[in-house]
């Protein structure tokens, strides 16, 4: 493994670990696995491309104040739920710092991007904003990792 990888690999389990301690304050309705693919608006299958940290995007108040997000470059394999046209998806996420975010699968499932078998289900809800359909998801909605099944 090169030097520039380990070095990704660590800072990655850092800001992992710091997402995890920081998350502590979310708090989601207790739904099993199934409840949770039912609320998703949107449920993809693939691989995370590029993950961009700190993105602005509209927070949707009156003061047209903007948010800091996770985006990911999302490339769909197969569309479990929902419908999507294309094979590419921009999905949001927090930032990680206490606001429910999936920073941590968004960048693990970057760096394993190359691992064809590292295959990831997000299930996503979806918003409308100036005419644009987004779609996020957090720590509350469905999510199946590509080794251990369900996390």
């Amino acid at each position: 493994m090169n030097s520039y990888r380990v070095a990704v690999l660590i800072a990655a389990s850092a800001l992992l670990a710091l997402s995890d301690t920081q998350a502590s304050a979310c708090s989601c309705k207790e739904m099993s696995t199934k409840e949770s693919f039912a609320s998703s608006d949107l449920v993809v299958r693939g691989r995370m491309k590029l993950v961009t940290y700190g993105v602005e995007v509209p927070g949707g108040g009156s003061d047209g104040e903007t948010i800091r997000m996770t985006r990911g470059e999302f490339e769909i394999q197969k569309v479990l739920k929902g419908t999507f046209k294309g094979k590419n998806l921009s999905m949001y996420t927090g930032s990680g710092m206490g606001d429910c975010g999936r920073l941590g699968e968004f960048l693990a499932s970057a760096i394993n991007y190359s691992d064809k078998k590292f295959v990831v289900e997000f299930g996503l809800s979806k918003a409308e904003h100036a005419g644009q359909t987004l779609y996020f998801t957090s720590i509350c909605d469905y999510i199946k990792g590509p080794k251990d099944g369900q996390q």
